[in-house]
């Protein structure tokens, strides 16, 4: 098995300059509406399939240079088929999966077929790429994170993470990247050695003036053992809230927390004549927070998330 010391997310979200990255919902592979931006997958593309999103493939697709980072469901039931070449990878998420009905469902990487249909589905965490001899699966940090987040704070970024166990673990190497692809070493934290609990680190990086960046902590062990946490991206136009508070497709509210996660948090879902539709008490501390909005009608509401040491964000949203 080829070594590739990653975990949980991807080594690329973008392939050149020039490449775009597309978000899905659930529908076609081949159909513009299922992409944010709008436009059906193109040759460089960074293409992500979200948690909860399926997004189902049909017939011959042909495309080069493109990343895919599947959450969600890939579905090439349907006589899919994936022709991509040498330079695509592929990446399948904790909680992801690729699956398929027959043998001519397919994924191809250069000249070698990764997966057919007629394989067991593939479960994430795995990637494939030209040198892999199907889907592999990502080896296990030294360090098992628990968290890592990146805030903007002015001109500064701000980077958290903790991790709830480390092995002979020597230090963490911040790395930033303008593109995804090329990475630069910006700063080093010191690791605990060895702990079976849970350690918190932080790093800022200062006076960050370009559109977007992407950072990942490559953590390295006293033999040399490298590995690398998952990446994140932040865009000069963030602001440094601690929560993203959003609606999905399902309703459901859903709350992400953009730093270490928070005991006792209430949720209000308020309508615009400030009634109280729903409201959901948290005490467990959680980096995500769901909440069903089922028995609210369809509008637009405000969400109120607090703790009880007076923290709060309100963000409005439409159901």
């Amino acid at each position: 098995m080829k070594a590739l010391l990653v975990t949980l997310f991807t080594l690329l979200m973008a392939t050149t300059l020039m490449a775009t990255r597309k978000t899905a919902t659930n529908g076609s592979w081949t159909s513009s509406s299922t992409w944010s931006p709008a436009g059906a997958p193109a040759d460089g593309d960074t293409l992500i399939i979200p948690s909860g999103v399926t997004v189902t493939v049909s017939g011959n697709n042909k495309l080069d240079k493109i990343v895919i980072i599947v959450s969600g469901v890939l579905d090439l039931s349907t006589n899919g088929k994936l022709d991509l070449d040498d330079k695509s990878k592929i990446f399948v998420q904790t909680g992801g999966k690729i699956i398929g009905n027959g043998n001519s469902d397919q994924i191809k990487l250069g000249s070698d077929i990764k997966w057919k249909g007629g394989d067991p589905p593939v479960i994430g965490p795995k990637y494939a790429d030209d040198g892999t001899s199907g889907f592999e699966p990502w080896s296990v940090l030294a360090a098992s994170f628990q968290s890592f987040y990146v805030t903007r704070q002015g001109a500064n970024v701000q980077l958290s993470w903790s991790t709830i166990s480390e092995l002979n673990n020597a230090y963490y190497a911040i790395e930033r990247s303008t593109d995804s692809r090329t990475w630069k070493q910006i700063g080093t934290v010191s690791g605990a050695g060895t702990a079976s609990v849970v350690t918190k680190y932080s790093y800022t990086d200062n006076n960050i003036t370009d559109a977007v960046d992407y950072y990942r902590i490559r953590q390295v062990d006293k033999i040399g053992g490298v590995s690398y946490s998952i990446i994140r991206e932040i865009n000069d136009n963030e602001n440094s809230t601690v929560a993203n508070i959003y609606a999905s497709l399902n309703k459901t509210v859903i709350i992400d927390f953009n730093s270490d996660a928070k005991d006792n948090v209430s949720i209000q879902l308020i309508n615009m004549s400030g009634q109280v539709i729903v409201r959901k008490e948290f005490k467990q501390a959680s980096n995500r927070l769901i909440v069903d909005a089922m028995s609210a009608g369809s509008g637009v509401y405000a969400v109120r998330v607090s703790d009880s040491k007076g923290w709060s964000e309100v963000k409005k949203i439409a159901l």
